[in-house]
């Protein structure tokens, strides 16, 4: 009987090392993990990437300022977005012309509702250009 409580007793502590020292080992790999995110270098984000967030940036504050009447507002953010839908085309020759035509085209309604013909009919004829 004593030979039995002994090899159970000894079991118990054999698994309980295991587990501890498994443990142990898990949490030594999440620590040596984290040091090492934290030491590596931030992705760096590249100018289309950025070109781009602006872009979408401008064409949604474009909208909320002119659903709210404030049109002078709108106006630049429209010129803002325009500018980066340019230069996104410039440098990813071949893409995001359906969103530059859309930009001028929004661009285009604002200076008509400003009373800027002449530079609408430009932004229109950029417009015409890309299609």
């Amino acid at each position: 009987m004593t030979d039995l409580l002994h090899k159970l007793v000894s079991a118990v502590l054999t698994g309980g090392l295991i587990a501890l020292v498994g443990a142990l080992s898990v949490a030594a790999r999440r620590r040596r993990v984290a040091r090492e995110e934290a030491a590596a270098p931030a992705p760096v984000e590249d100018r289309t990437q950025t070109l781009l967030r602006l872009a979408q940036q401008s064409d949604h504050g474009r909208d909320e300022l002119t659903a709210q009447g404030r049109q002078a507002e709108a106006l630049a953010q429209a010129r803002a977005a325009a500018a980066h839908w340019r230069e996104l085309t410039e440098a990813r020759p071949g893409r995001f012309q359906a969103e530059r035509r859309a930009a001028l085209g929004r661009l285009g309604e604002l200076l008509t509702a400003a009373g800027q013909e002449q530079q609408a009919a430009q932004v229109r004829q950029e417009a015409a250009r890309l299609a």
